[in-house]
């Protein structure tokens, strides 16, 4: 990661930031690269079987402590496919500026909140198997059913949470091996500039998270326990039928390591996430293990879910969603890695809970590099 520091006198140039002349911020460059070759199957007819897939940020950080120990600074992530250009489009993933002391961290913009922040999950390698880039490659909509096939339910091995918009968080210090935070989001999916007008328009209001999470180490094993909660309130239009209902979720999470071997897992309950006022509700939940083995530059994992619920607002329903991955990683160089994974996936989806099934199998095979700099 390049650094670049800045002093106060660069700073000032006689304008308005000449209270901070005395100050040192630190500007750090960095991010990543990583290309995929995805080979793939499953029942859904017409499908392509092998394609290239690039993803790539570049991360912008300033970070600076103030004489009375304050400290602030802000971080900015721009990344491929995220701008308005569609996939080939670069835009601003996440945004945000911090203050922070011995009393905690205020955290302010577009970043994953407090529940995604603090949850812990099964242990995972390279490209990360079940929470990994293989629905890139998986998730298509069957014209012959009209269903989403080979994606996860929305939440996938996550708690359902309100993503990168716009928010406001606070975290504790660690202190005897535990941290707790709490975040609020006025408005889902908007960030940035964006500002949501109208109370009818689909998705969820006044997003509170909280969770609080353990680290510790005893006789040469590692501990991570974690619990979160994710709560917010439907919006959209009651007589189209877009109306979401309000939701609490949950989610509990564990992992455990001794030597190079670590092992966990985790569950979420959903509840009524994506499902629309008046339909019929249907049970949402996910459970997932993994262990992972490490020595020198190689790494190899493996993981399984099984989960069950919508993968839209109001859409395809997987009554029953298994995956299993198998992984590896090997380290070339420093920030050059290799890496591969094999995900199988075996789904029962239905147009809604009470409707006929239809099955699908599928694979997903990937190699790829990563370049962290």
């Amino acid at each position: 990661m390049k650094r670049i520091l800045l002093t106060g006198t660069a700073l000032a140039g006689g304008m308005l930031f000449a209270s901070v002349a005395q100050a040192q911020i630190t500007v750090s460059l960095g991010g990543y690269t990583e290309f995929f070759a995805g080979f793939y199957d499953d029942d859904s007819s017409n499908r392509t079987n092998r394609e290239f897939e690039l993803e790539t940020e570049i991360v912008v950080r300033a970070d600076g402590k103030a004489d009375n120990g304050l400290l602030y600074g802000a971080k900015i992530e721009l990344q491929n496919s995220t701008g308005g250009g569609g996939a080939t489009g670069v835009g601003t993933d996440e945004a945000s500026v911090y203050l922070g002391g011995t009393w905690g961290r205020i955290e302010l913009g577009d970043f994953d909140g407090a529940a995604d922040t603090l949850k812990i999950y099964a242990p995972l390698v390279g490209i990360e198997q079940i929470d990994g880039d293989y629905g890139d490659f998986a998730s298509v909509a069957d014209p012959v059913s009209g269903l989403d096939f080979g994606g996860q339910p929305a939440f996938g091995i996550h708690i359902p949470n309100s993503g990168d918009a716009t928010k406001a968080m606070y975290l504790t210090p660690r202190f005897a091996g535990f941290q707790a935070g709490i975040s609020y989001t006025p408005e889902s999916d908007s960030q940035a500039q964006n500002v949501v007008q109208f109370k009818d328009t689909v998705g969820y209001k006044d997003w509170l998270e909280g969770g609080v999470n353990y680290t510790g180490e005893f006789s040469g094993f590692s501990v991570a326990l974690g619990a979160t909660v994710s709560s917010a309130s439907g919006k959209g239009d009651a007589v189209a039928g877009t109306e979401l209902e309000d939701f609490t979720a949950w989610n509990v999470g564990a992992q455990v390591g001794f030597g190079g071997f670590l092992v966990g897992g985790g569950y979420v309950d959903a509840d009524d996430f994506n499902v629309t006022t008046g339909s019929t509700g249907a049970d949402q939940s996910v459970w997932h293990a993994g262990i992972s083995y490490t020595a020198g530059p190689v790494a190899v994992g493996a993981s399984y879910m099984d989960a069950e619920g919508y993968k839209g607002a109001g859409g395809t329903y997987a009554s029953d969603y298994q995956a299993y991955g198998v992984g590896a990683a090997y380290t070339l160089a420093p920030g050059l890695v290799v890496q591969t994974e094999f995900m199988y996936i075996d789904e029962e989806l239905r147009a809604a809970p009470n409707t006929a099934s239809v099955s699908n199998e599928g694979y997903v095979f990937i190699v790829g590099t990563r370049l962290d700099f």
